[in-house]
């Protein structure tokens, strides 16, 4: 009869630790046949990129992975959002999955995802998926990033090139200094990571990502494509800074963040009746013919009104008008203009 020794077993089949959230494991290294499959990810909240609680990486401590058995099936959109809500410990009413950092839209929640093999969804740490939260469940969060296993953590070998958006700071009577300044000959000019700008890719989301960098509270903000100020970038506006080359990628031509001076305090200091805080239910923005006496805003937004209602005439797309009832109220900008009742909730 054959006489089988057992000798050491091979690595690549023995040790394999179940970790969730960076928890242990070892590192998928390639060319390892029996490697688990992780799913990676970066989280964030509208303003930018948030840290791991427990890092995998030393050298990036912004990406995250879970294995996909721990995901409930059927693997949809919502059932991978409702665990790492869970291991996040964020609420996920306000929570959105972005298949990808470069994705325009977040995907619907009954998506099937493909997490078998080494293939679909958010496969490898340059190739991560993106968990948008509310900011505010952010900050309720507790956090252990000081645990001795975060200090023994290896570096990332497939990470990706450090790149920045540079930009100078001004205000309505010249350059200011920047928070995020690197060079003190130049103290104007400021740079964020690529990475930390929250999916999706636009305009929007870059103005909230540099004015949490610097600490601009209460501020109208305009964003120009370079200092000459000819071409303000609107808010709409998609912009890859994944690829090759996008606005501001170069330190010699940097875009122009233009503070504005009006806060709401100040607003508030010139009508003081206007002191009733009220939370927009729905995003709204006016057609044309509106704006002027219409405000646009955002799910969340808030604003303040004296409380009184008052009907305002809207104009629609095809000319007609109806009147609706409502408020005046004063945005973050300091701008007075009419909400309609039936999309703001008092606070």
């Amino acid at each position: 009869m054959p006489l089988f020794i057992s000798g050491p077993q091979s690595p690549s089949t023995t040790g394999i630790e179940v970790s969730v959230d960076g928890r242990g494991g070892h590192s998928d290294g390639a060319g390892e046949a029996t490697a688990p499959r992780y799913l990676y990810y970066r989280l964030y909240t509208k303003d930018g990129a948030i840290q791991s609680l427990n890092p995998i990486y030393s050298n990036d401590p912004f990406i995250s992975r879970i294995l996909p058995k721990s995901i409930t099936p059927p693997h949809t959109a919502l059932s991978l959002k409702k665990h790492l809500c869970k291991i996040k410990r964020v609420a996920r009413s306000n929570a959105v999955l972005f298949e990808a950092l470069s994705s325009d839209a977040a995907i619907p929640d009954a998506t099937r995802l493909k997490l078998r093999g080494h293939l679909g969804s958010g496969m490898s740490s340059r190739e991560p998926m993106a968990l948008v939260v509310g900011a505010a469940e952010v900050e309720k969060r507790s956090s252990d990033r000081d645990s001795p296993l975060a200090k023994e953590l290896g570096e990332n070998p497939d990470a990706h090139e450090r790149r920045y958006i540079y930009y100078r700071v001004y205000d309505e009577e010249g350059e200011v200094n920047s928070k995020t300044v690197f060079d003190r000959n130049d103290t104007s000019l400021g740079r964020i990571d690529t990475l930390s700008v929250a999916p999706p890719y636009s305009v929007a989301s870059l103005k909230s990502c540099i004015a949490k960098a610097e600490g601009i509270v209460d501020r109208e903000i305009q964003l120009f494509k370079d200092t000459d100020g000819e071409a303000l970038m609107k808010d709409a506006d998609r912009a890859s800074f994944l690829a090759e080359t996008y606005p501001g990628c170069l330190e010699d031509d940097p875009l122009a963040l233009v503070c504005g001076l009006t806060t709401m305090g100040e607003a508030l200091g010139q009508r003081s009746t206007m002191t009733r805080p009220i939370r927009a239910n729905f995003g709204f923005k006016p057609f044309k013919p509106n704006i002027s006496t219409w405000h646009a805003y955002s799910k969340g937004d808030i604003l303040l009104t004296d409380g009184v209602e008052v009907t305002k005439t809207y104009i629609s797309t095809y000319g007609g008008t109806q009147g609706y009832a409502g408020y005046m109220a004063i945005n973050w900008a300091g701008r007075d203009a009419f909400v309609r009742a039936d999309l703001v909730t008092f606070c």
